[in-house]
């Protein structure tokens, strides 16, 4: 057998199904994909809003809630405390399948009227005190949160697993450490703030890709040093003046390090990929993983595909979030689950198929909201060999109406597309998205001319509890935005000063940091090499891009 040429149905474009990928798709007995990998996972993210939440009310316990779902939004959302519990059940809304009726279509109505998790987490059931969190599992006093689990007393963090004491922080998988501010694809790290694809640091500051350090200030590519300021080393008594003529305890301090810093990294080369302990993987901000190709921001992934932001992965394609997870397919957030295709936050469970939030079940075909049911269609369960025989039916009628195979449609996605994660990777306007069928949210909440504090002192030592009681105005959107107490807490513990800017830009500032889920064939630009290499930087970036050998002569 020989890799195969095909063209995507969505965007016409070639792409190419390779010989490993037809054991998989055999093993998993689903047909070869018709859209390319970047379809696939434009598709995927429309289904994902991470970041963008609304006031509504519990359709339940009638309690205000913060929630995913727009209260213009005709779905029946409860909270979390409502959704878990035994006040409803799930099994209530089963139905008949129509085999007169396409499944998709069938789905989306049935999933309309199944109640829908305000937050998807599990507080109060695996979590603790992490009411006001997004994808989150077993974690404790955690606040605005998203897609990680494991986690502990963290705020406004993104992507990662087992970290403590973190703020503003973006793709942390750490055993250890704490005391993390402003860290991105950052493992093992204390006291440590401002850094990037470093590893095992404490007490540093502005550093980008340094391993083993302490006491290090604005560093590029150093290992195991101590007391090093731009790459020079220095004594204690003299790196400490250093430090703190900065003044990183003031805003104006950190930002003048900042851009001094961003203008330093510029002059050092990059390596093409932050791979570290991986063999044979393409991708990056891998940690751990083997035989993994066009996977991006994993912690420990093995013989997996066109994956992202994922923790613990194994012999699955095609996935845009999940963790111990092994032979998924299609899938959003399939936590702990294997033989998951064509699934939404499905967690704990074992072969599920076209299913959106059900939790700890098996083999169940088109559920929503079930927890704990098995041998389930459309929430109705039957005896094993009359849904085994049910379920070959409906996949022979998807196949003749050409659905089996495919993920769920954009346009059936419950979020408008500038409400989802496509709209980051796959931007397009409101005239964009509604001439493809998409929906568009107009009403997009935000808090605006609420302001009771203009100016913040520029030091945290000057700022008092009081700040708490405030509504301050992000510098860059104008949206307000508070301070809570826990978080005064932290900024007073190290030393940081308050942030000028609120959530989503501060969120938007740290995704462009870390790159997009993308490759570029390019070659090393170091002088007479000819080594060339699949890469996140894109050729029009002024990053110096060496490949793995040239970069190992030129680190510290």
């Amino acid at each position: 057998m020989k890799s195969e040429n095909k063209i995507c149905q969505n965007c016409k474009k070639d792409f190419i199904i390779e010989l490993d990928d037809f054991s998989f798709y055999e093993k998993i007995k689903v047909p070869l994909p018709t859209f390319c990998p970047e379809c696939r996972r434009q598709r995927r993210l429309s289904y994902r809003n991470d970041f963008v939440f609304y006031n509504r009310v519990c359709d339940l316990c009638k309690r205000n809630i913060i929630s995913l779902y727009s209260p213009s939004n005709p779905q029946i959302i409860y909270c979390n405390k409502c959704w878990w519990s035994d006040n409803w059940d799930s099994k209530s809304y089963a139905k008949d399948f129509d085999f007169t009726r396409p499944f998709f279509e069938q789905f989306k109505e049935f999933r309309e009227k199944v109640p829908a998790l305000a937050l998807t987490n599990d507080n109060g059931v695996g979590s603790i005190n992490s009411e006001y969190v997004q994808d989150v599992a077993y974690s404790k006093d955690c606040y605005m949160v998203m897609v990680a689990w494991k986690m502990e007393n963290c705020m406004y963090f993104s992507y990662g697993s087992g970290v403590k004491d973190a703020v503003d922080s973006m793709g942390v998988f750490s055993r250890n450490g704490g005391g993390i501010y402003e860290a991105i694809q950052s493992q093992e790290c204390f006291g440590s703030k401002y850094i990037q694809n470093s590893n095992q640091l404490i007490d540093c500051s502005f550093c980008y890709d340094c391993r083993g350090c302490s006491n290090c200030f604005m560093c590029v590519g150093l290992r195991n040093k101590k007391f090093f300021f731009k790459n020079e080393e220095k004594t204690k008594k003299e790196y400490e003046e250093i430090l703190s003529s900065y003044k990183l305890d003031c805003w104006s301090g950190v930002e003048k390090a900042r851009e001094e810093f961003e203008e330093f990294k510029l002059t050092k080369p990059h390596k093409f990929a932050n791979l570290v302990n991986c063999l044979n993987c393409l991708g990056e901000n891998l940690t751990n993983s083997k035989n993994s190709k066009d996977v991006f921001n994993v912690h420990k992934a093995e013989d997996v595909k066109y994956s992202e932001n994922g923790d613990t992965e194994k012999d699955s394609y095609d996935l845009s979030v999940g963790g111990e997870l092994e032979k998924c397919y299609e899938g959003l957030t399939p936590d702990n689950s294997t033989f998951a295709l064509f699934t939404n936050y499905v967690w704990k469970s074992l072969d599920m198929t076209y299913s959106d939030f059900c939790m700890s079940c098996q083999n169940c075909f088109g559920c929503v909201g079930l927890k704990h049911a098995r041998y389930s269609i459309f929430n109705k369960e039957y005896e094993k060999e009359e849904y085994m025989k049910l379920k070959e039916r409906i996949i022979e009628h998807m196949k003749k109406t050409g659905e089996y195979g495919e993920f769920f449609q954009i346009k059936d996605s419950p979020f408008g597309y500038n409400e989802t994660m496509a709209m980051i990777s796959f931007p397009l306007t409101k005239e964009e998205a509604l001439g493809h069928g998409y929906k568009w949210q107009d009403n997009v909440q935000q808090t605006k001319g609420k302001t009771t504090l203009f100016k913040i002192p520029d030091s945290i030592k000057e700022v008092n509890d009081s700040i708490t009681d405030e509504i301050l105005e992000c510098q860059i959107c104008k949206r307000n935005y508070k301070i809570i107490d826990n978080e005064l807490k932290f900024y007073k513990k190290w030393s940081i000063p308050i942030p000028r800017y609120c959530f989503y830009c501060r969120l938007e500032k740290r995704f462009k940091l870390r790159g997009p889920s993308k490759l570029w064939h390019r070659k090393c630009m170091k002088k007479g090499c000819n080594n060339t290499f699949e890469t996140s930087y894109a050729p029009e970036l002024p990053e110096i891009i060496y490949c793995e050998r040239c970069y190992q002569k030129e680190i510290y």
